[in-house]
């Protein structure tokens, strides 16, 4: 796509379904289907094709020259970002978490290749992110730039996310209970908001203690407006010991899910959660003839993360 084209980002793109054939399911009578986001694009992965579509759009609407945004030295929202900066002629800034020394890692090596200026900053002043004294002297430093928060989990992202929902609704899935790994909880905001009552949508939380995410999902359902219909939950057990760590389980159970479906993995949100919904369905937390359908939410760019002794395990 060329800058022009920026228009065609919410346009129905096709969507691939996979049905996942594991002799558990079967024991347990539910049917498990993956929604291949990460199928969508190589640079705008997975739910970030959605999450960014308007604030790309706001930023060129209103004339902004720059789209600034916030991530750790392997995040897949600056990632993208970064990419999609570089296709639709945007400047990109990113304020990342860490030392400049990792600047030569694979995925800030891409960002840094887009075109996306980096701003390292210490764990404390990482931490004021969502203060607005901060966020203004950020303002006042990149006057022409359009803020958007952390994971682009804001109000804006949410259309682009509803967008998904009735994409998945044209293709008459139908699911039961829809789930998706769940990080700064903007995904999850943006399905629950529009999701049928039907539905029971499920994030599963890639950060220990994620409790604070209902309530920073509240406040942004309220910002936007959104009267929930589905029912919807977090599951606060899923981390495997912390955001962006990794465990023997963890990468046995993706090496195995992998030689399996020949699908691939990774190890900070897709791993743990598809790892979490099948401990679920082991003690029979779905009630047979359930319809599950799981986001597989790109972001395999971080996979290059891994110590190079694990990734040699998958």
């Amino acid at each position: 796509m060329c800058v022009d084209d920026l228009q065609a980002l919410l346009n129905p793109v096709e969507l691939q379904v996979d049905t996942l054939r594991d002799p558990l399911y079967q024991q347990r009578e539910v049917e498990v289907k993956l929604l291949r986001l990460d199928q969508i694009d190589n640079g705008i992965s997975g739910n970030k094709w959605y999450k960014l579509q308007h604030y790309l759009l706001t930023a060129k609407q209103q004339g902004y020259q720059q789209v600034l945004s916030f991530g750790g030295i392997w995040s897949n929202h600056i990632h993208a970002l970064a990419c999609a900066g570089a296709r639709f002629g945007l400047k990109t800034v990113g304020i990342i978490r860490g030392e400049p020394e990792s600047a030569s890692n694979a995925m800030l090596t891409d960002a840094r290749r887009w075109g996306m200026r980096l701003q390292f900053v210490s764990r404390l002043e990482y931490r004021q992110r969502h203060e607005p004294n901060y966020l203004q002297s950020l303002q006042r430093q990149w006057p022409h730039a359009l803020l958007v928060p952390e994971g682009g989990a804001g109000v804006l992202a949410m259309p682009g996310l509803a967008g998904l929902v009735t994409q998945i609704q044209a293709q008459q899935l139908r699911p039961d209970y829809l789930i998706t790994a769940c990080g700064t909880g903007g995904t999850l905001a943006g399905l629950v908001a529009v999701a049928p009552a039907s539905w029971r949508v499920l994030g599963v939380a890639a950060l220990k203690g994620a409790g604070f995410l209902y309530d920073d999902i509240q406040a942004l359902l309220a910002q936007a407006g959104a009267i929930p219909q589905a029912h919807w939950c977090i599951d606060l057990e899923g981390h495997q010991r912390g955001y962006a760590r990794t465990t023997p389980e963890l990468l046995a159970f993706m090496s195995a899910f992998e030689q399996r479906h020949a699908i691939l993995l990774e190890q900070v949100y897709t791993g743990k959660m598809l790892l979490r919904l099948h401990q679920l369905i082991e003690n029979s937390t779905f009630a047979p003839g359930s319809r599950i359908l799981a986001l597989h939410s790109g972001g395999l760019q971080g996979r290059r993360g891994l110590d190079p002794a694990a990734l040699a395990t998958l």
